[in-house]
């Protein structure tokens, strides 16, 4: 078929074969054929027949030219479903409402059938809800279908195209495990080794390990007072040996958390910080009396595990004595929990910086031993690079702690240790204890729930994630024939990105010149950590993980452990977690290029502290991306959260560190490289999102406490905001530049949607989620993100482009409202 084969029609031949995609710097191409690489990913899309109309003759070709009735696309700036999932088709029939979607003008299109445009149609057809006028409830209108055909089982409180994309990546990873070549390189069978022994324990008996936890673990240090009545007192200096050998030994912090990151004044040096201790539930749980019921569960959760722990040793200590001692536990950690500074109040960096040297720390705080602990926590750790001085981030708590540590006695501040460690090491006890800790999870942090074998899979991924983050990242990425093709393809994209989201701001009229330059300043000397470590090299079998760490031979050591023996290897692991990636970077220069979490998570991140964006290989998957996609999906899905981690370099917290990640110009009570006047005007446009926020009350729409906080997830709402209009102005350079001005084919079964109407709807299927009630209270008062449909439509009607895509309109739509109702984010038009 030729061009213009349709009279009137200003066509292009967009067949496989004939097209090109520019990838790189610009001037790099690469055939079509790029189109049919089939991603080495587990995306789990299945095919759905579609019995949508197409309104032309068939031809041969992977490319269909059609007439429909949709808005032409504009040059002008303005993933995985289950199998065979039921679907509303889109329909131009209105006999139900004015809720129907419909189609104003005709006019000639390109319809592309290639592997990645079809996939990309049936992901968002198992979403596409047409019932819904995407004007009024974009977030019904791109997820409608989801949420009818999600039904959340087996005890789990959410389920969403996130959830769905990690859970696939994790079986591919146990899947390349299971067929490793001979070959393999040390990383991967070490990695292997590991996970296979984590896999098996899944399947054995729990009370022998139950027995070495206690014997190695509790009783050089005295024993469990909770489980003996008889339990002679510890001295202050043998409890502070304990929690720092607890947390530099086997990562399990209890009163304190310490972590080595890059010195905020000083970011040629890394410094060590030194935290309020975690808490194993979300801190509003503790204080908030709404949750006075899931405090109880808690409480009733860990006498029971605790019992089970006392029947699998077998100590003769009776039932009642261990609730007895365990409540006390627990009044004690609602205490810590009420001295601890709240999330939202930490967001001023200057204020968290508090140098402290030894004997200033003892003399203020004198009921911990801050000695001892140091000594312990500091162990392996060259004393050569030990520096005298300690970053206290809240000294407040410091001040409670010591005066909590002076009420309680020394049995109950033990148990609280002693209980810390055994929620920690729950997954390696098995049994009942991992029951015990899985039903709390699912409860408060939303996590799925599968079959046992499944459970083994995840919740072993997820160990893995942690403690072994670079191995698993290696293992994952390695038998990924397009990674590099990927990788192009997605640097290309941030590029295009980084620089709309400048040109944004450089339309404000509140930002003074000096700022501006400022902030190109902080642009151009951006880390980008794309897909994987620079030193994973080629993947070649000589490119080492753990060859470039001077304690690689404490994960080697593991190849010569039992594999039956999973309880060791755990041990083992997570102290070479602790040297690798948290104390001995006390030995190293900081490294800007750290991607700190593993490249098999799917996730991205903005660390303010090092000026650096890390989008990990993982997150190159649908719902995000997909190589073979069409761009307005994959603009929309990765190139939004590209926009998002950028846009968090410029928000309340972001604003405060220069290009290279230091506290910049700090003054007596802030920081931030901004001058005055542009501060002001950064509050101001803050104080929009957060008022619009809070008065809309998004999502639940009765209740108490049903609404979204505007203060509390202000960060996040801007970089939404922010990123996505940064992610739809590149996608339209991108058209411009790469594709001359061409628009990118229809999907398959969804052809009145024009590029721009996918890169939105895209948007929205991305955050599908279903949830159960519980769990979305949960998640408003205690998450810094907003639930997804807030993130969908409280974003779309900040963004005037949306309303001009979808023929909203304005001012009598709720996406498409006049221009003073809206907040303009980081833009000035």
């Amino acid at each position: 078929m030729r061009p213009g084969l349709f009279e009137g029609c200003n066509c292009v031949d967009f067949r496989s074969g004939s097209l090109k995609r520019k990838m790189a710097k610009g001037g790099i191409t690469d055939k079509v054929t790029l189109f049919l690489i089939v991603v080495a990913v587990a995306l789990g899309i299945a095919s759905v027949i579609l019995n949508i109309v197409i309104l032309s003759k068939k031809t041969t070709s992977t490319t269909n030219y059609v007439y429909s009735t949709d808005p032409p696309a504009t040059n002008q700036p303005n993933t995985n479903p289950p199998t065979n999932p039921p679907v509303n088709n889109p329909t131009t029939d209105s006999s139900n409402g004015p809720t129907k979607w419909t189609a104003p003008q005709q006019q000639c299109y390109q319809v592309s059938d290639t592997p990645g445009f079809k996939a990309a149609a049936e992901s968002l057809l198992y979403g596409l809800d047409t019932d819904y006028d995407p004007c009024e409830d974009f977030y019904m209108f791109t997820c409608g279908n989801f949420l009818k055909n999600t039904v959340l089982t087996g005890g789990e409180s959410r389920n969403g195209t996130y959830d769905m994309s990690q859970a696939n990546i994790n079986r591919q990873i146990s899947n390349t495990v299971a067929n490793l070549p001979a070959t393999a390189s040390q990383t991967e069978k070490i990695f292997k080794h590991v996970y296979d022994s984590c896999y098996a324990s899944y399947f054995g008996a729990s009370a022998s390990i139950s027995k070495n936890i206690y014997n190695d673990l509790i009783k050089p240090f005295g024993g469990f007072p909770a489980l003996d009545p008889n339990w002679a007192p510890i001295n202050k200096t043998v409890l502070w040996q304990m929690i720092g050998t607890y947390e530099s030994s086997y990562a399990l912090p209890s009163l304190l958390q310490s972590l080595v990151s890059v010195d905020y004044m000083n970011n040629s040096e890394n410094a060590l910080y030194l935290y309020q201790g975690p808490l194993a539930l979300p801190r509003d749980f503790y204080v908030l009396p709404q949750f006075l019921k899931d405090i109880d569960d808690y409480l009733e959760g860990m006498i029971g595990m605790i019992q089970g722990f006392k029947d699998e040793i077998g100590l003769n200590v009776t039932d009642d004595y261990v609730a007895q001692q365990i409540t006390s536990v627990i009044e004690l950690e609602v205490n810590l929990a009420l001295a601890m500074v709240p999330d939202d109040l930490m967001r001023n960096s200057k204020q968290q910086y508090n140098p402290y040297k030894l004997d200033k720390l003892q003399s203020s705080y004198s009921n911990i031993d801050w000695n001892t602990y140091y000594v312990y926590l500091l162990s392996s750790v060259d004393k050569a690079y030990v520096k005298d001085q300690y970053i206290v981030a809240q000294p407040a708590f410091l001040r409670a702690l010591d005066d909590i540590l002076h009420q309680y006695d020394m049995s109950t501040i033990v148990n609280f240790v002693m209980m810390r460690l055994i929620q920690g090491t729950s997954g390696v006890i098995g049994g009942d204890m991992r029951s015990i800790m899985k039903r709390m999870k699912n409860k408060v942090y939303k996590d799925k729930v599968y079959d046992q074998s499944e459970d083994a899979i995840q919740d072993c991924m997820e160990s893995l994630m942690v403690y072994m983050p670079y191995g698993m990242g290696y293992t994952y990425i390695k038998y990924i024939q397009e990674r590099d093709l990927v990788k192009a393809d997605v640097k290309t994209m941030t590029g295009y990105i980084i620089n709309a989201f400048v040109n944004m701001t450089m339309t404000l009229e509140w930002m003074t010149e000096y700022s501006k330059e400022q902030l190109v300043n902080k642009k151009n000397n951006l880390i980008k950590n794309i897909g994987w470590p620079h030193w994973f090299l080629d993947f070649s079998p000589y490119a080492e993980v753990n060859s470039v760490d001077p304690y690689h031979y404490l994960y080697k050591d593991i190849l010569s452990m039992n594999q039956s023996d999973y309880y060791h290897i755990y041990l083992k692991l997570t102290e070479a977690y602790q040297l690798t990636e948290n104390f001995q970077i006390l030995e190293k220069e900081p490294d800007r290029q750290n991607f700190l979490q593993s490249p098999a998570m799917v996730n991205a991140w903005y660390i303010p502290e090092r000026n650096s964006i890390t989008f990990p290989y993982a997150a190159f998957n649908p719902p995000y991306y997909r190589l073979d996609f069409p761009q307005a999906y994959n603009y929309a899905g990765q190139g939004g959260t590209a926009g998002h981690e950028l846009t968090h370099g410029y928000d309340d917290e972001g604003v405060q560190f220069g290009p290279t990640g230091e506290l910049a110009d700090c003054e007596w009570n802030r920081c931030g490289w901004m001058d005055r006047n542009s501060t002001l005007g950064f509050i101001d446009m803050a104080q929009c999102v957060v008022s619009q926020y809070s008065s809309q009350c998004c999502p639940i729409k009765s209740g108490s406490v049903h609404c979204a906080n505007g203060a509390t997830t202000q960060g996040e709402n801007i970089a939404d905001l922010g990123g996505q209009q940064s992610a739809y102005k590149g996608y339209r350079k991108y058209v411009e530049e790469v594709r001359n001005g061409v628009e990118e084919p229809r999907l398959p079964g969804l052809e009145q949607f024009t590029p721009n109407q996918i890169f939105w709807m895209s948007y929205g299927y991305s955050w599908c989620m279903q949830q159960s009630q519980e769990s979305l209270v949960n998640q408003l008062l205690t998450n810094p993100h907003a639930p997804g449909s807030c993130r969908v439509n409280q974003v779309m009607q900040d963004i005037p482009e949306f309303g001009i895509d979808f023929n909203c309109k304005k001012g009598s739509t709720n996406l498409y409202p006049s221009d003073q109702q809206r907040c303009k984010v980081w833009t000035g038009v």
